[in-house]
């Protein structure tokens, strides 16, 4: 039983570590993220780039507590919920001809509920994580607006 639990954390592991290097090779192939981490190995065809990106920062983050990366967690999938909401409002700002397949009912309230009840609700877990989850997450969310700028600074540098 051990055995086969081993053998299914590993794979778990191995899942996980795999299907989580899709997006930043997505994001890179669409422009979001350095272009270098769209490599692909010559013989595999796999964005080995950003497999050994995120193999390092899962090995760096191996060191903390299972509850010290829930925060993180949590920091991170707040952000993305934020993110999703926050493209609703603009999309019907910039775009109100668009086709839906989906409307937000009750007009502006209903489009404010929609947005702010995430954002409330996500500043309140935030601000309730605890300190390595704070400062953590903190980090995480502020590098990608940061890794974000640097790559479009570096797009629109000449090439030499």
């Amino acid at each position: 039983m051990t055995l086969a639990a081993m053998v299914g954390n590993v794979a778990l592991l191995n899942s996980t570590v795999l299907t989580t290097t899709r997006m930043p090779f997505a994001m890179a192939e669409d422009g979001y993220l350095p272009e270098a981490l769209a490599r692909k190995h010559s013989r595999y065809g796999t964005p080995w780039l950003a497999i050994v990106v995120s193999a390092i920062i899962y090995a760096a983050l191996a060191w903390q507590s299972l509850g010290q990366l829930i925060s993180v967690y949590i920091w991170l999938r707040s952000a993305t919920t934020v993110l999703t909401v926050l493209s609703a409002w603009k999309l019907r700002r910039t775009r109100p001809e668009l086709k839906r397949s989906f409307t937000i009912p009750g007009g502006r309230f209903g489009l404010l509920y929609v947005v702010g009840a995430p954002v409330v609700m996500a500043m309140v877990a935030l601000l309730g994580s605890d300190r390595f989850g704070l400062i953590g997450g903190a980090i995480a969310i502020f590098a990608g607006p940061i890794v974000y700028g640097m790559d479009r600074l570096f797009q629109r540098l000449p090439s030499s």
